[in-house]
């Protein structure tokens, strides 16, 4: 008696997820969400100065995609994060500003981009 291999495509969880339910798996989609947040010694700015973060994020929902950018920015020495406002930018026309333009395609190949604004974010009366 010999075993005998057979190759067959690899399916990643949510793929066979949705093929045991007989669905389609999740669309990946574009997020870009602004975020406020307090850097840290990791970041390379001012301890403790507030900047404004345009986060880029490929997720299947917009839960997930808060929920990763969330974690991004932690683990790249940002605290107290704040998310400003949100939107799925899915098929949208690439962007006049070249430095978004740019992180909204780096997101598109590596999954997320992270573009922080130099100017701190100015403390409110």
């Amino acid at each position: 008696m010999s075993a005998e291999k057979t190759k067959t495509p690899a399916k990643t969880p949510l793929a066979k997820a949705a093929s045991a339910k007989g669905e389609k798996a999740p669309q990946k989609r574009l997020f870009m969400m602004l975020f406020e947040a307090t850097a840290g010694a990791k970041t390379g700015l001012r301890m403790g100065a507030r900047h404004a973060i345009m986060v880029f994020m490929v997720a299947s929902e917009k839960k997930f995609a808060i929920g990763k950018a969330f974690k991004g920015l932690e683990v790249t020495g940002w605290t107290g994060m704040q998310i400003k406002k949100g939107a799925d930018i899915t098929g949208q026309k690439r962007f006049e500003d070249k430095a978004l333009d740019a992180s909204a395609r780096k997101a598109m190949q590596k999954g997320a981009a992270f573009l922080v604004y130099k100017d701190e974010v100015k403390g409110q009366a």
